[in-house]
């Protein structure tokens, strides 16, 4: 029952941010690479865009023009990738992780194909 509370909790808590955001970029915190993902808190790489957009990480929070970055767990992260599933078929979900989505765009980015600007900027589309 526990269990059901839980994911009922957060199912409702990113219902909540999808009605507040046009975007959600979750960094998943097993990625530990902070040369891919310094793009997500490079807040210029932002500025061309005139989405609202939640990037929720194991980072500090702080708020820049319409976009917000929130703290969130290790625990809170497994628990929204739970959810995330639910929602991938809408675009409104971005999870920043190497082995699952877009992973060939980090393939590019590694490659030198692809600027981590243009990252952020494919996964804002």
């Amino acid at each position: 029952m526990a269990e059901m509370e839980r994911r009922n909790r957060g199912i409702l808590s990113i219902e909540k941010a999808l009605e507040e955001f046009d975007k959600i970029i979750l960094i998943d915190s097993r990625l530990h690479d902070r040369q891919l993902t310094e793009a997500f808190y490079d807040e210029d790489n932002f500025r061309e865009t005139d989405k609202r957009v939640l990037i929720l990480s194991e980072s500090e929070e702080k708020r820049v023009g319409n976009i917000e970055w929130h703290y969130i767990s290790e625990s809170e992260t497994r628990e929204i990738l739970e959810i995330y599933y639910l929602y991938e078929f809408s675009n409104r979900i971005a999870v920043v992780a190497r082995e699952r989505t877009f992973g060939s765009l980090w393939d590019y980015v590694a490659a030198g194909l692809l600027t981590r600007k243009e990252l952020v900027a494919a996964m804002l589309a």
